[in-house]
């Protein structure tokens, strides 16, 4: 069986997340006594009734498939990045805490400047070895990469 994940730390720079599977043992074991996320990112309709962080967000998101709205996804993830800048806890979970956490986490180092294989194979070696579990999903991650070298031209010639 897979491992499941409470609150693992993730670590891209300077900025920590943390990636949460809702099928956690120790989810449900500590949930009462633990400290509560400044901003959730909830990637399963599961979590509805479920989630503790003080802002809640959840978006639409097929297991092992990219994401169904994805300028949703990047409007949250963007927002999550500030929270986590300014010093804030920031939760990323979905049923499992591998596919679409892992993914979510590879987007966001995506964000901040890393390539698509790095960041992949960064939340694979530092989050979890199942991280962005499909063809699919590491592709989305790379169509993250080509849509932000587009928008730094596209900034850079206005």
């Amino acid at each position: 069986m897979k491992d499941r994940h409470w609150r693992t730390p993730y670590h891209f720079g300077s900025l920590t997340v943390w990636g949460t599977s809702l099928d956690s043992d120790q989810r449900r074991a500590g949930r009462a006594a633990a400290p509560r996320a400044d901003l959730g990112i909830y990637l399963d309709d599961r979590w509805h009734g479920e989630a503790d962080a003080l802002r809640i967000r959840f978006v639409d998101w097929p297991k092992l498939e990219a994401p169904t709205a994805p300028d949703r996804l990047l409007t949250v993830l963007d927002e999550a990045l500030g929270v986590a800048r300014d010093g804030g806890q920031v939760e990323i979970a979905c049923f499992g805490g591998h596919g679409r956490t892992g993914t979510a986490l590879a987007v966001m180092d995506v964000l901040t400047g890393a390539t698509a294989a790095d960041a992949v194979a960064r939340a694979r070696h530092e989050y979890c070895p199942y991280a962005v579990g499909s063809t699919e999903l590491e592709l989305f991650v790379e169509e993250i990469e080509r849509g932000r070298a587009a928008r730094a031209v596209t900034e850079a010639r206005a």
